[in-house]
């Protein structure tokens, strides 16, 4: 009953997760310590994540000298040129201040821990996916809050130790439950139900979505314009940029740079916003941004099958 519950998940993921947004939404507010229950939800989402790849070859591969060289400079460039590069333009095209510490927030985050899964599920390289993501996650404690504070007036302070010790420990924990899992299902047996593993990976971003919607339908529909608004702004963040990699890359003769633009769209349009939604002292309006932005970040996997399909069709013809 479960097995085929989640085949079914994970071959509809692409059409599920936006529906999950829906459900989130309607969903009775619950005063629950979701302090406690969202790392636990996020670890194992990066345990979902992991499980899928061969992370004994992954590791190998990526503390190789060239491997690691590369990861980190499209970390750095994630971390650092590209907060900089939006905080330009959105100075250049006027964007009010109200927008300006959600987009500075996002902009210095690291790639979701699904990232890793999207890859694996749209055919990308999901190894060097998780490369980034682990490198990205481990430094963002100490970059965002210091590239914040170049662009940003009166930012909060972030204590940046304790949240590389809870980033840690959630992809150390994460990354304990796939190689046990592996270790006891074997990656025979995890390959040939890989659906079933998608609809897994799909089915924890799902209960992902119960603790960031909790109580935002009365926010949305108190301020329903400043949601539409945000919603613009996380959809050319999101999905924007994705098109604009994954269509400049599509035009290189090299295999090897469309597979990395590929990779670079997902994780570079599909930040962890929530790691400094935790951090930082409330802030109505963030919190706004942070429930809205999961409904483009949802879509995603939807967006980017359909355009890499029609990118693949173009580079063949």
């Amino acid at each position: 009953m479960i097995i085929p519950a989640l085949q079914f998940i994970g071959t509809h993921a692409r059409v599920i997760l936006p529906a999950g947004i829906i459900v989130a939404l309607l969903l009775p507010e619950h005063q629950m310590r979701w302090d406690i229950i969202l790392p636990a939800i996020i670890t194992f989402i990066y345990a979902a994540s992991f499980i899928r790849l061969d992370l004994k070859q992954s590791f190998r591969d990526a503390f190789r000298l060239h491997s690691l060289v590369i990861s980190i400079s499209l970390s750095a460039l994630i971390l650092c040129v590209v907060p900089l590069g939006y905080t330009g333009l959105a100075r250049l095209f006027g964007l009010d201040q109200i927008f300006m510490p959600s987009l500075v927030w996002f902009a210095v985050a690291p790639p979701i821990a699904s990232t890793i899964w999207m890859c694996a599920m749209l055919g990308f390289r999901a190894a060097l996916a998780m490369e980034i993501v682990l490198i990205t996650s481990l430094a963002a404690p100490f970059t965002g809050p210091f590239i914040a504070s170049l662009v940003l007036q009166d930012i909060a302070v972030i204590e940046p130790l304790p949240l590389f010790f809870r980033l840690a420990m959630m992809i150390f924990g994460g990354g304990v439950i796939a190689y046990f899992g592996q270790k006891m299902l074997g990656r025979e047996t995890i390959e040939a139900q890989r659906k079933s593993f998608d609809g897994l990976s799909a089915l924890a971003m799902m209960i992902f979505l119960i603790p960031v919607f909790n109580g935002m339908g009365r926010v949305i529909i108190a301020d329903l314009w400043l949601a539409f608004y945000f919603l613009l702004l996380a959809g050319v963040m999101n999905a924007g940029i994705q098109i604009v990699i994954m269509v400049c890359a599509s035009f290189s003769s090299s295999a090897t740079i469309r597979a990395v633009g590929d990779v670079m769209a997902v994780v570079t349009g599909n930040r962890n916003v929530g790691l400094y939604f935790a951090a930082l002292p409330p802030d109505p309006a963030f919190a706004l941004f942070t429930a809205i932005y999961q409904v483009p970040l949802y879509l995603s996997p939807l967006m980017l099958g359909g355009l890499a399909s029609l990118l693949q069709r173009r580079t063949r013809g």
